[in-house]
């Protein structure tokens, strides 16, 4: 009786993560419509995108004008795989809402991040969203007067610790994210996955 080879496994070096979702809508102050949503996944240096985009643009959404329901929504799907070697810079999903203002220019709505659930399965995240505001009074009138509102550089900034402790902010409204999320290899590493 042979026996057959052993094939080496890749699971072996690695552990593989695989979110697939979508971000389903969003509720915000005032009357805001005409929205669209930004979406990049950050993660750390030992994490690769194996399949899939970490990044996407949605379609511009309007609320529905017969219906008491003031939610704006995108359905936008979300796939993507990785794969690495160590739990150090699990992904987040940093989130950016703009809209259209009344001289037709894109102005940002809402910053927020989710960090992707470490635990297999499918789960419904709500993320508050927030703008930066102006550190002075002055500047919030400038600011009125030409229609540029302060936002971040970088859109995953959202995502990060450093530097955020002196940022000003107040709270704009939700996005409702449902995410499933599959892992393979995790226990090889030492790591509970459910």
């Amino acid at each position: 009786m042979s026996r057959a080879p052993k094939i080496p496994s890749t699971s072996d070096s690695s552990f593989y993560v695989m979110a697939s979702g979508q971000i389903e809508s969003a509720i915000f102050s005032g009357n805001l419509d005409n929205l669209y949503c930004r979406y990049a996944l950050s993660f750390g240096n030992d994490w690769g995108v194996i399949h899939g985009v970490d990044s996407g643009l949605s379609q511009i959404a309007r609320k529905d004008a017969g219906s008491q329901d003031q939610s704006v929504t995108w359905n936008f799907p979300i796939d993507c795989t990785f794969k690495a070697t160590n739990a150090f810079g699990w992904p987040r999903l940093a989130i950016s809402v703009y809209g259209v203002d009344a001289l037709g220019r894109d102005v940002v709505r809402g910053y927020g991040s989710l960090l992707l659930p470490t635990s297999p399965g499918s789960h419904v995240r709500y993320v508050h969203t927030y703008t930066p505001m102006s550190s002075s009074i002055l500047q919030r009138f400038i600011s009125w007067m030409s229609g540029t509102h302060p936002e971040f550089f970088d859109s995953k900034f959202v995502s990060q610790g450093e530097g955020r402790e002196v940022t000003r902010v107040r709270n704009t409204g939700v996005v409702k994210v449902t995410v499933n999320v599959m892992t393979k290899g995790m226990e090889s590493f030492g790591y509970n996955s459910g």
